[in-house]
């Protein structure tokens, strides 16, 4: 159980303190009067009263019905294609193929290599061939049936290690390994000649789709001027921008994105309206017209990127005291059809390379060697889902930890905060985490929350007919703030009317985390103003910087760190204004709740207000711009050593089940979870995250699966994909650490992903000491659990 550490760092539970973010931040400790508090989310009530327009609720008069004829085939040529028919039918406005693409007939977040119109070869069911606009939805889908393709088709690979043989057929010209990446730490070999205990395990998880509330559209508009507005739920307003334009073959310059609101992202509107936007644009760039390109969830299902399925390969030593001393780990990460966002994008950007580095876990590890295989398949392809490659491989080490524990015949507790990382630890990329490492605090703040002793001692049947049995489990993750490139970086403007209300513009954009409450209270604290004063402008490409995309639990610390830089070069202004109206020095000065007063006599004050009006009509700077990046990350290609993020969230899960050993059906009874995020700029918003993210890895663990057969998708609805529902989550119990981020405003560390991750673990960790049986290929549904359960020998007696 937990134990008193002489640890040399602040742990804060809910502290309302500030700390010195590089010097920018000089008001005194305990400060705060608007971040730090639970205040309530500015879309709220447009939301519950069903006032917010999201893009189906667009208008649809004028515009044109773009529709895609999609591949029936998981991998074949195109021989010939007739589109005769579709282009006489009445109504129909465009029927495109390959060709008619006027500018580069490619698309991808990373890697191009996706093609808007497919010419020549298709490489998975859904693969877009054709596109057709026309006046009303029915007349274009008409036109897609009346549309005739030859194929020859070719042998397709569904596997990534068959994909990997030279014999397999190629999917692209250049081969089928996408990324072949590697960790290498001290003596990995030797180390194992050294353990005194070796478990060697395979683990595997599916592919897995978002399932957000509302699917996919895109609107493309041609402007007047020769621009092409595009609108649309995203997450990447600029990397769909740059996209558009490429393909068009026109200047950045000569598109516009703007983002509409947005139900629900989970990394999957990343790519997403990349696909949508740019077919939508080329359609509306033939027709002269607007065109509307709106899916059905089957064709959300078909055609939009999945979390990657994974096969991992573990091997880990120990001495008998629970000391680990060698890590060995191989990915086969299955890309799909396309390379989304899977590749490296230096030094340590992309889906693949952050699982790498993940894979051995949040624990000190001497030795360590990880190969990590991307390949294409002629399945899906992967993209961004809330945790970028981080849940799967948590999945294999958190299950080999407690696998561990049980050969050294430890506690799960144990084992884990005698490895777990703390202040002063290297990671295996060989990086020394210096700073805002509160992991273990995480560990016994979940014990002792949780009741982990007592628990874990209550454990067994608990019926007299001796066919239900309890079971608890723990999982511990981490995971990082920022992208990890080098050109990860935010940008911001701010605007102070003379009336004192304040315009934020920002790229960040709004998918249910919070980012237009969170990041407008940064603002106003920064500004010393009121919540109700910040009007935050959806971000549009034409009128906001450049932000970067909204993902990589970035936005709050990065996006934050901005915002104070800007609103500091406006602030200078508004107290410069304010000590000549008070004749004090601007040194002595405090805005805050819209007053600027005197330090040493609070009495003696002006309105905000009326120092922004001063400021206009002495034309003094009304307008602040921040841009912030991250500390440069490093990653070295041939060993993976260097410090590939900045800082990193840490966390501990805790579940309690109870499994019905004849049937494999299982409860979640009992639920905690601890994060360290640096600070809550809003508790109750961090709250909400905890209690979203547990729910998503639930499904993970117990239900979550697009079934794929020969490159078919079979579960194309939510009616046969399954997820959870109210009923399925337990009460869950979170608890919010802060443990200072000296590179975060005001402290605080990402929240948005790290949720999700040690959930799915904790949860099969405590199936498996419940009956036995451990799930090694998630989902562990009642099917798997009780073939588990039979695989172990039966139940555990009574």
């Amino acid at each position: 159980m937990p134990e008193e550490r002489d640890e040399k760092k602040r742990v804060k539970v809910l502290t309302k303190d500030k700390i010195d973010l590089n010097q920018l931040l000089t008001v005194p400790a305990g400060a705060l009067s608007v971040a730090g508090k639970s205040v309530v989310r500015t879309d709220a009530r447009a939301k519950v009263m069903g006032a917010l327009d999201f893009g189906a609720d667009y208008a649809q008069e004028g515009f044109l019905f773009g529709k895609i004829l999609r591949s029936p085939h998981p991998h074949a040529l195109i021989k010939a294609i007739d589109i005769t028919k579709a282009k006489a039918l009445p109504g129909v406005a465009a029927v495109l193929t390959a060709k008619d693409v006027p500018g580069r007939n490619g698309f991808g977040a990373i890697i191009p290599d996706q093609p808007v119109i497919c010419g020549d070869k298709v490489r998975y069911v859904g693969d877009g061939v054709a596109l057709v606009a026309a006046e009303t939805e029915a007349i274009a889908q008409h036109a897609l049936e009346l549309i005739q393709v030859e194929y020859e088709s070719l042998e397709p690979v569904f596997d990534p290690r068959e994909a990997l043989k030279e014999a397999a057929p190629k999917i692209h010209d250049e081969g089928n390994l996408l990324s072949f990446n590697k960790l290498r730490k001290g003596e990995v070999e030797k180390a194992f000649q050294d353990a005194e205990v070796i478990l060697e395990r395979t683990y595997e998880v599916p592919f897995v789709d978002h399932a957000y509330l509302e699917p996919d559209i895109s609107m493309a508009v041609p402007q007047a001027n020769g621009t092409m507005l595009v609108e649309g739920p995203m997450q990447a307003p600029f990397t769909v921008r740059r996209n558009i334009n490429a393909v068009l073959g026109v200047p950045i310059n000569m598109v516009r994105v703007r983002q509409v609101p947005m139900g629900g992202g989970f990394g999957g509107k990343e790519d997403s309206p990349i696909d949508l936007g740019c077919r939508a644009a080329v359609l509306a760039h033939h027709c002269g017209r607007p065109v509307r390109m709106s899916l059905e969830r089957e064709e959300v299902m078909l055609q939009t990127c999945k979390r990657h399925p994974m096969i991992m390969d573990v091997k880990i030593g120990a001495k008998k005291d629970g000391t680990l001393l060698a890590f060995q780990g191989v990915i086969y990460d299955e890309q799909g059809a396309y390379a989304g966002l899977g590749p490296v994008l230096p030094p340590a950007g992309g889906s693949h390379v952050h699982s790498m580095i993940m894979m051995p876990g949040p624990y000190e590890i001497p030795n360590v060697k990880v190969d990590a295989y991307l390949c294409y398949t002629n399945h899906p392809y992967g993209g961004a889902m809330r945790g970028f490659g981080a849940p799967q491989v948590h999945v294999a080490h958190e299950q080999a930890m407690d696998e561990l524990a049980e050969e050294l015949g430890m506690n799960p507790f144990e084992i884990r905060r005698k490895n777990g990382f703390k202040l002063g630890s290297v990671t295996a990329t060989g990086q020394v985490l210096d700073q805002s490492v509160g992991l273990i605090d995480t560990l016994e703040a979940s014990a002792k929350a949780f009741n982990w002793e007592q628990k874990c001692a209550e454990t067994g049947y608990v019926d007299e007919e001796g066919t239900k049995r309890r079971g608890v489990g723990v999982g511990m993750g981490w995971y990082r703030t920022s992208i990890g490139t080098h050109g990860d970086a935010c940008g911001v403007n701010i605007h102070v009317h003379e009336d004192g209300s304040v315009l934020l513009f920002s790229g960040i954009t709004e998918m249910g985390q919070g980012a237009y409450t969170v990041l407008p209270q940064i603002c106003a604290e920064e500004l010393g103003v009121r919540m109700e004063d910040i009007r935050y402008v959806r971000p549009d490409t034409d009128m906001v910087p450049e932000s970067g995309p909204t993902v990589g639990s970035r936005s709050t610390t990065l996006m934050g760190n901005a915002i104070v830089l800007a609103a500091r070069q406006v602030k200078e202004s508004i107290l410069d204004a304010a000590a000549e109206m008070l004749n004090v020095p601007s040194e002595r000065l405090e805005a805050k709740d819209r007053k600027i007063y005197d330090r040493e006599n609070q009495d003696s004050f002006v309105s905000f207000r009326e120092a922004a009006f001063k400021c206009m009509v002495t034309g003094r700077r009304l307008i602040g711009q921040g841009w912030w990046a991250p500390p440069k990350p490093s990653l070295d290609p041939e060993t993976g050593q260097g410090d590939p993020y900045f800082v990193y969230t840490y966390s501990t899960h805790m579940a309690e089940v109870i499994v019905d050993v004849e049937t494999g059906e299982v409860e979640i009874t009992d639920y905690v979870a601890a994060f360290d995020i640096g600070k809550a700029i809003n508790p109750k918003a961090v709250e909400g995250q905890i209690e979203g993210g547990v729910a998503m890895g639930l499904g993970y663990a117990l239900m979550e699966e697009v079934v794929v057969e020969k490159g078919a998708i079979q579960n194309l609805s939510l009616r046969n994909y399954l997820i959870p529902t109210s009923l399925d989550v337990p009460d869950i119990k979170p608890i919010i650490l802060e443990v200072e981020n000296k590179h975060g405003p005001y402290g605080a560390k990402g929240i948005g992903e790290m949720p999700n991750i040690p959930a799915t673990p904790a949860i099969v960790n405590a199936i498996a000491n419940a009956c036995g049986g451990r799930v090694r290929s998630l989902p562990a549904d009642p099917e798997r659990v009780f073939r588990a359960i039979q695989a172990a020998g039966g139940p555990p007696e009574k």
